[in-house]
């Protein structure tokens, strides 16, 4: 049956007509945006008016609306992902299932195992509910369900399911079957998503670049057309400046859509696991939070009384060089939790590299020796499984206490800290003791979780690669930016230079002599520094933003949840402070030294 296309899909899925949807959430978005237009519209009249006034207040209802159209489309896609993160999970139990004497179970009573996989068990939901409450047989249920899901290899499963189930193919046989077919076809998927970071990636670039002209473009338009005066109130300074907050409004929604598409269209991958155990590293780690939130507190409350006795206007007049290291120090106590986080990080990572081999032993041996499970894992001690030694001993050691094998296993599991383990390790018992085949267990759960590993390898290469795109982005961004900055204040020296030669001439005499053209800051140069000190001020406004965003990207990519990317937001923070500041020395003696030889 062939599956229908992704926006029949997202309709189907509204629970409601598409008239419906249009009433009760497109028109109230867009009339809520088309509100908060005009309430800005009305409020910003001086800053805005005509065609750019109208188009800023149109903006708003166009991005309201048009969000509530798209958004059942995401909502697919979102679900779509969910389901195919539990791919894994599934195929491994459906091996698992063929071990044992699961072929004297109904299809639909297999299925119904799966009821603990997130989005996956909507879908099962689903058919158990055209079955028993629709009483239709199981092979259409699948194809119906099939036909409409998000995610297409699921679709392509129960499409196969439903074949199986009517030819009177045995169970088992289907379920090995499908061993290798589903995984290929998991895995050129995977792929396919990686490539679309690819492409994620270029585009990114291209509205960031677009983004940063824009603010060359308003910068020096803020410097040599918007006059003004020292004494002028905040609204009249907004008024002032109210092109460089337009490009700094688009570069800022530019930045949110990127960030937007990276999480809908990337997989999401957990790395640590999700327990309730309080383990040594929990302890520790939010130990070392507290501490880094008291540090931070104690920084602020330090500058914040040290401004009573101390002179910070230094490092607003050189805030181009200066500012963003400033807040990088602030900030720079909660890189140490964010470095135990990183560490943590690659030892759960060479202990999931190590459990495949651990898995394989662990079945063989229990199926050799057929022995209780402290003994089993006793005779792997003197093996040498690298990461995971220190949590194998443990585990032994608990084993032999017999007082509760289930906890001792959930507390390996949380010592490993690892997802993967976790809930693969759970997949194994269950399998062992269901099938009576632990080696066989153990040989499939090998299989799929040394698979899993490879993909995360070809996942690692992307978030490298991302990760120094990302870095160059910033180093661009900031050496244009500081270039612009540069230019603006050579600009405004001259310029004001320029006006005081002009004292006595007839200002608005220029233009006509010049053939109508004229800059209005030649006849008012009063708040040039002014101007220029704004626009260092949003410009580092607009780093720490897009340092925010692609450290969220980073960490989508990448795994391993927030700690891991707020200790790459302060690493880029520092990196962009110090080459603002190296650019803004180098800049400032080139161009001193220009002007030296310029005037020998």
């Amino acid at each position: 049956m062939e599956r229908l296309p992704t926006w029949q899909i997202a309709i189907r899925r509204l629970g409601m007509p598409v008239t419906s949807y249009v009433i009760q959430v497109v028109l109230p978005a867009t009339a809520f945006g088309l509100i908060l237009g005009a309430v800005i519209f009305f409020f910003s009249s001086s800053l805005f008016t005509g065609a750019s006034g109208l188009l800023l207040a149109l903006i708003f209802p166009l991005l309201s609306g048009g969000l509530a159209v798209v958004w059942p489309l995401i909502q697919t896609q979102r679900t779509a992902i969910a389901i195919e993160r539990e791919m894994h999970m599934f195929i491994t139990r459906m091996g698992i299932l063929s071990l044992g004497d699961a072929g004297a179970q109904s299809m639909f009573d297999i299925l119904k195992q799966m009821g603990d996989y997130g989005a996956l068990a909507d879908e099962v939901q689903a058919i158990e509910t055209l079955v028993e409450r629709w009483h239709t047989n199981l092979p259409e249920a699948a194809r119906i369900v099939g036909r409409q899901s998000p995610s297409p290899i699921w679709g392509d499963f129960l499409d196969r399911m439903a074949f199986s189930v009517e030819a009177g193919q045995p169970l088992e046989e289907f379920m090995r079957s499908e061993q290798d077919t589903f995984q290929e076809e998991f895995n050129t998927l995977y792929d396919t998503r990686l490539e679309a970071v690819d492409t994620l990636r270029e585009i990114y670039i291209s509205i960031t670049t677009t983004g940063m002209f824009l603010l060359v473009v308003a910068g020096i338009h803020l410097v040599l057309f918007m006059t003004g005066s020292l004494d002028d109130d905040p609204w009249t300074v907004l008024v002032r400046i109210r092109w460089i907050l337009l490009a700094a409004l688009i570069y800022s929604l530019l930045q949110l859509f990127g960030l937007i598409f990276f999480i809908v269209l990337i997989p999401d991958d957990d790395l640590f696991a999700r327990n309730d155990v309080a383990t040594p590293y929990i302890i520790r780690m939010r130990r070392t939070w507290a501490l880094a939130a008291i540090i931070g507190l104690g920084i602020i409350f330090t500058i914040f009384t040290a401004g009573f006795v101390v002179d910070y206007t230094f490092i607003a007049d050189n805030w181009d060089r200066y500012g963003l290291l400033s807040i990088a120090v602030i900030v720079t106590p909660f890189a140490f939790p964010a470095y135990l986080v990183s560490r943590e990080e690659k030892s759960v990572r060479r202990r999931d590299e190590s459990y495949p081999g651990f898995i394989r032993a662990l079945g063989g041996t229990a199926q050799a020796r057929a022995a209780e499970p402290s003994a089993t894992v006793r005779a792997l001690k003197d093996i040498d499984f690298g990461a995971l030694n220190t949590s194998i001993d443990m585990l032994e050691k608990r084993l032999s206490m017999r007082i509760n094998s289930d906890n001792s296993w959930t507390w390996f599991a949380a010592d490993t800290n690892s997802m993967m383990v976790s809930r693969f390790i759970r997949i194994y018992l269950e399998g062992a003791q269901t099938s009576g085949e632990p080696a066989g267990v153990a040989e499939l759960v090998s299989k799929n979780t040394t698979n899993l590993l490879s993909l995360r390898r070809r996942r690692a290469l992307s978030s490298g690669t991302m990760q120094g795109v990302a870095f160059g982005v910033l180093i661009a961004m900031i050496t244009s930016l500081n270039i612009t900055i540069s230019i603006v204040q050579g600009l405004g020296s001259s310029i004001s230079g320029v006006a005081q030669g002009l004292v006595g001439t007839d200002a608005a005499a220029i233009p006509a002599m010049a053939g109508g053209f004229g800059l209005p800051v030649l006849d008012d140069s009063t708040v040039v520094e002014q101007n220029i000190f704004l626009f260092k001020v949003l410009v580092s406004i607009l780093v720490i933003f897009m340092i925010m965003v692609l450290g969220f990207i980073s960490a989508r990519i990448r795994g391993g949840g927030i700690a891991l990317s707020v200790g790459q937001m302060i690493t880029m923070l520092w990196v962009a402070g110090l080459t603002s500041l190296l650019t803004a020395v180098l800049l400032d003696a080139s161009i001193g030294l220009f002007i030296s030889n310029a005037a020998n």
